[in-house]
């Protein structure tokens, strides 16, 4: 996956034009791997007993292992060079990618007495961060390393993105996805009726439509180095659930819920609703990054607080 951005960085050597009257564009390359790896934990993630001097984490009898099948997401940015008409081989992302992350944790046990994280925390926030700390610098000067992103389960992933091109800002994120039904018809009072027909089309039918929404949750924050999360997952699901998906879970939206009586119920504006209902009520010391509606498979809305 490629993507364009604009940087006007002075930190960055701008090379010659591409040829033929092309400015030479600043592309951001993203390449997927896939692992297999375990971990151990206690069960109580207010006391993680994975010391590595500890004798019963080197007799683990009571304690539990979990793993998961990661995909990874590797992101790099730069100047396309001008003789190749790329930013950097792509087989030279793949044997670094390989080498620091597929080969150091495929079956291993992560945070085992001769894992990768020996002793540590294992959480997806923990293992983004880790995962970052081995590929920093690794890749060639032309070629920034500026994002990552773990997935865990199809519901839960993590990111990690490098904000400025002076390494100075990064962010850790942690995101949760939730599902709803729900129905909603599109009609403003502003318009007449043959405007909004006109406007919405299938829309604006009186009896409504609906859509099965999948609901994603970030949330941004300091990484607790005892018990390596980013936020407690279960008073997070707690929250989202009692703030957003029982209350519109199967709900027609305009009819069955207060702050959509004078309110359009369109994604973009439910997007934000939500946004409002859940920043306040993020548990521990995490704070809401962003909140993603998916309508449809086509229809995505995102919403991080930016008005």
């Amino acid at each position: 996956m490629t993507t364009i951005h604009q940087n006007n960085s002075s930190d960055m050597l701008l090379p010659e034009h591409c040829g033929a009257g092309y400015p030479t564009p600043v592309i951001c390359m993203t390449r997927t791997v896939n692992f297999s790896a375990a971990f151990l934990y206690t069960g109580n993630e207010t006391e993680p007993n994975i010391d590595k001097n500890n004798t019963e984490f080197e007799n683990p009898k009571d304690l539990e292992t979990s793993g998961h099948n990661y995909t990874l997401d590797v992101s790099v940015t730069g100047y396309v060079d001008t003789a190749t008409g790329i930013v950097v081989n792509i087989k030279d992302i793949d044997r670094i990618v390989r080498r620091e992350v597929v080969e150091a944790m495929e079956g291993r046990l992560l945070n085992g007495p001769l894992g990768p994280m020996q002793g540590k925390p294992v959480s997806c926030a923990t293992l983004v961060t880790h995962i970052h700390n081995r590929l920093q610098c690794k890749f060639p000067p032309n070629a920034e390393l500026t994002g990552l992103r773990l997935e865990e389960t199809p519901t839960c992933f993590a990111e990690w993105s490098l904000m400025t091109s002076d390494n100075r800002s990064v962010s850790v994120v942690v995101t949760r996805a939730y599902e709803f039904s729900a129905s909603h018809r599109l009609h403003s009072s502003i318009l007449s009726d043959e405007e909004n027909r006109t406007l919405f089309g299938k829309c604006n039918y009186d009896n409504g439509h609906g859509h099965n929404y999948i609901l994603e949750v970030s949330v941004g924050g300091e990484i607790d180095p005892v018990t390596g999360t980013l936020v407690d997952q279960n008073a997070l699901d707690e929250v989202v659930h009692r703030e957003v998906v029982d209350r519109y879970d199967h709900r027609h939206l305009n009819l069955d819920i207060p702050e959509f009586a004078d309110v359009i119920p369109s994604s973009e504006l439910l997007t934000y609703v939500i946004w409002e209902r859940l920043k306040n009520h993020i548990p521990g010391t995490a704070h809401l990054s962003k909140v993603v509606i998916r309508e449809t498979a086509r229809n995505v809305f995102e919403y991080s607080g930016k008005d």
